[in-house]
């Protein structure tokens, strides 16, 4: 990370000693680059396919995160983050600064931001319960339902109080005439303490035509002892017809658990994770169901650079359709490696 002194309207770069310093601006961000091969990524079978890629561990991305000192535990905060696709250069997810893009207040009373953000439903309840971090071909997003980012939000963040810690966030749908189209909202309280943590979460999304409404109920944890964490998480997502009671989406009304371990020493991290998910409607005749098994392996060359490999199959039965990475509806089955080289900044 680089990071940019502000005093008076005077830059001070890096280490050089700026008095009174008020404000600071940093540039940080992750270039993760690697070869995937993948069996039958497109539904139906077209063989397997190999190919160079970006983020295999980690999206790549460059931003810039600031803060300003106003005094008496108050703080003003930005962030601003680009995705990069590092084999075309392109910029992810269609915007400019796609991942990340909100303002906000820290103070001794929490936290308010406001923009483009992470929901509090992924950063509690998801993110701390992945032992591959979101990343590689364990990776929860793979079968979880994530709600990860969500535009036109405003969010809150306790301070974390005897362990205990809460955030909400509410994202405006911004379609006119109908103020509950498109809307979504979500929070997570979560408790910490020593090697352990555990975290509940909820999400509400409302489709843009107000004709169908996503939710999903989150429980998660993990507990560390020496070098080995496992990891433990539970999903059930629904999507109900509005106006329709009883009446559920095929594709959402499922339950998902995972389990997995992480064990590190010096450089060496090896990481395990089993997943599986099935259809709970009572008006399903297939009982559709999947199972994820994934290993991986880092070494890090430094503080900041390391390689990764991994591995992992996912079995789809009775019409069920999850994907490993970037592959959609392998209706079969499907299988995949990877191996890269990730490098933090």
């Amino acid at each position: 990370m680089r990071t940019i002194t502000i005093v008076g309207g005077v830059l001070c770069l890096g280490a050089w000693n700026c008095a009174n310093a008020q404000a600071q601006v940093t540039l940080y961000g992750i270039v993760d680059s690697g070869f995937v091969h993948q069996s039958d990524p497109i539904a139906p079978k077209q063989g397997s396919v190999s190919s160079l890629t970006g983020g295999g561990q980690s999206g790549s991305r460059f931003g810039l995160r600031g803060v300003e000192d106003l005094g008496n535990g108050w703080k003003a905060t930005f962030d601003l983050e680009a995705g990069i696709n590092t084999d075309t250069g392109t910029s992810t997810l269609g915007a400019l600064f796609g991942r990340k893009a909100h303002v906000g207040l820290d103070s001794p009373l929490g936290n308010v931001k406001l923009g483009r953000q992470y929901s509090p439903f992924y950063l509690d309840s998801i993110l701390p319960a992945d032992p591959f971090g979101m990343g590689l071909m364990g990776r929860m997003n793979n079968v979880f339902s994530t709600h990860s980012r969500v535009n036109n939000s405003v969010s809150y963040s306790t301070p974390r109080w005897r362990g205990w810690a809460a955030g909400f966030l509410y994202g405006f749908g911004e379609v006119a005439g109908n103020s509950s189209a498109a809307r979504s909202y979500n929070g997570a309280l979560s408790y910490q303490e020593g090697p352990a943590r555990v975290a509940l979460g909820y999400y509400n999304q409302r489709n843009a035509a107000d004709t169908a409404t996503s939710h999903a109920v989150a429980l998660s944890g993990s507990y560390r002892a020496g070098a080995v964490t496992a990891y433990s998480a539970f999903q059930a997502v629904r999507s109900t017809l509005n106006g329709v009671p009883g009446a559920t989406l095929a594709d959402t009304s499922v339950n998902i658990y995972m389990a997995g371990l992480r064990w590190s020493s010096g450089p060496h991290t090896v990481l395990g994770v089993i997943t599986h998910a099935r259809d709970q409607r009572r008006i399903a005749a297939t009982g559709a169901k999947a199972t994820l098994y994934a290993v991986g392996y880092t070494y890090a060359l430094s503080k900041r650079t390391n390689l990764y490999t991994s591995f992992g199959i996912i079995r789809n039965r009775s019409g069920a359709v999850y994907a490993i990475g970037d592959a959609t509806t392998p209706v079969y089955g499907q299988k995949g490696f990877d191996v890269g080289i990730r490098h933090r900044f």
